[in-house]
Parts: structure tokens; C-alpha cells; sequence
């Protein structure tokens, strides 16, 4: 398991800098920068605060699909801190998101 850190604030798993979701994934495939890689995860905020997250989750599994990444591990990510962040001012869509710590092999 990974500590995850998230800043995409409009998620609806997103709670104070974490994610609620026990176990995330992240595509980009045929990435070789971060900006290729996005959470599927994602989520837009609902209307209705029952929508949103309401329980944190210490640590988070990663599924990762960029093969190309030096944490990618058979398709788990193997680094102990990641950070997911928007790639843009206003994120909206899983595409405007990337995996911060993505290093490209």
C-alpha cells in the first residue's frame, strides 16, 4: 500500500490532501512524462455532500497501468509516497489530472 496525496480538491474522494478511496488507478500506458499519466479514479464532485467522500483512507493501493514509470511493478506502483495533482488551473475530467511522482524509466 501506498500514502497517497492528493491536491485535485474538486475529487470526490478527496479529503483534506488524501484520498478516501482504498485503492486508485492510474492510466498513461505509453507515458514517458507525467503529464501522460492521469487518475481514473476521478471523480467530480456531486451536488450532494453524500456523494463526496466522507471517510479517509490512511494508505491506498495504486494500480498503474504507465508501464514505462520505474515504481511501475507488474502493474502496482512500488514507490511508498505518491501525489496525484492537477495537470491544469480547473480540474473537471480524469484528464486533467497526472501522477506527480511519475518517473519515466
Amino acid at each position: 500500500m501506498n500514502k497517497l496525496e492528493c491536491k485535485v480538491s474538486s475529487c470526490a474522494h478527496y479529503q483534506a490532501g488524501c484520498c478516501a478511496l482504498p485503492a486508485i488507478h492510474v492510466t498513461g500506458s505509453g507515458a514517458s512524462v507525467k503529464s501522460q499519466t492521469c487518475c481514473s479514479s476521478y471523480q467530480e464532485k456531486g451536488a450532494y455532500p453524500a456523494q463526496n467522500a466522507v471517510h479517509g483512507a490512511q494508505s491506498t493501493q495504486i494500480h498503474c497501468d504507465a508501464r514505462r514509470c520505474e515504481y511501475n511493478a507488474q502493474g502496482c506502483c512500488s514507490a511508498a509516497s505518491v501525489c496525484v495533482d492537477g495537470c491544469c488551473a480547473s480540474v473537471s475530467d480524469k484528464g486533467d489530472t497526472e501522477c506527480s511522482t511519475f518517473q519515466c524509466k
